[in-house]
């Protein structure tokens, strides 16, 4: 299976062209990203070697109790700028005093923004789970009537997406899908325990307010151990399980373009027959022996 970038290919691929670029233009450019992510690229206009890059999010309000913005200053330092009106974060370039060693490494840090963002709640949840304490719950509203709440049950971190199926063969479809993760944990010995519930929300979210149930709603809970969320692991698993609501729908999309791509080929296999099937001069002229012409059927 196909797994989704953590980070954002066109603003990497931006930075980098405007890195290796021989004249400085003016840029605007807005970029678009999953879960309702929006970025902005620009330049000032008097000083084209300055280029701004904003990020706006709906659900960054969330992550103000968790240190992101001292996560965002610990990663980009002075990059750090007063964010841009209608944005949450701003981080200014300037492309003629990059050190040598960075102009590599720079345009993928900076394309990483959304993931090192929405890792300070995960992270400060693993550093609870890791030294012991009793972290309070998170709850993330990352899109309109979905959420993601991260939990500390003692020694392991529970990570539980609450997501809303628009169409009722995704439901199925998911359900067939989350099998496969949930059958993989009897071959994989490291994999995180997953369950997958439709309708009513799991055991783990009992009391919680404003929990959304229905038909069109699936909870899926992920359980991460301490092999998951160790120093050297956690970026890693922050990158997989924050983007696995779209990862899903994703190969959801994918898995209902291969059946419709299968039910042509076999509509047009069926007409092929049916093509065949057809009697060619189903009607036919013939003479008698005095010359007289009569239809044969």
């Amino acid at each position: 299976m196909i797994l989704l970038e953590a980070h954002n290919r066109l603003v990497e691929d931006i930075i980098k062209q405007r890195l290796d670029a021989a004249k400085r233009e003016a840029i605007d450019i807005t970029v678009a990203d999953f879960d309702g992510v929006t970025y902005k690229i620009s330049t000032n206009p008097t000083q084209r070697n300055l280029m701004t890059v904003s990020i706006a999010w709906r659900c960054i309000a969330d992550f103000r109790a968790h240190n992101v913005e001292q996560r965002v200053r610990a990663i980009y330092g002075p990059l750090v700028q007063s964010p841009e009106q209608g944005f949450d974060f701003t981080l200014l370039i300037d492309l003629d005093n990059i050190p040598q060693d960075k102009k590599e490494s720079l345009p993928r840090l900076v394309s990483f923004l959304k993931r090192n963002i929405i890792s300070a709640p995960f992270y400060k949840l693993f550093d609870s789970v890791v030294s012991g304490g009793n972290h309070p719950q998170i709850i993330i509203n990352y899109r309109d009537n979905e959420t993601m709440y991260l939990r500390q049950e003692q020694d392991r971190a529970v990570v539980i997406f609450s997501i809303n199926f628009r169409d009722s063969d995704d439901v199925v479809l998911s359900k067939v899908f989350l099998q496969e993760f949930a059958n993989a944990r009897k071959t994989i010995s490291n994999a995180p325990a997953i369950t997958y519930t439709q309708k009513e929300a799991p055991l783990e979210l009992r009391g919680t307010q404003g929990v959304r149930e229905g038909e069109d709603q699936g909870f899926v809970t992920f359980v991460l151990f301490n092999n998951h969320i160790g120093e050297n692991r956690r970026q890693h698993t922050v990158e997989m399980v924050h983007l696995f609501r779209d990862y899903l729908h994703y190969h959801i999309k994918c898995s209902k373009a291969y059946l419709h791509t299968r039910m042509r080929l076999r509509t047009e296999a069926l007409l092929q027959v049916l093509n065949r099937a057809k009697q060619k001069n189903a009607v036919k002229e013939m003479k008698t022996i005095t010359g007289r012409t009569f239809e044969k059927k």
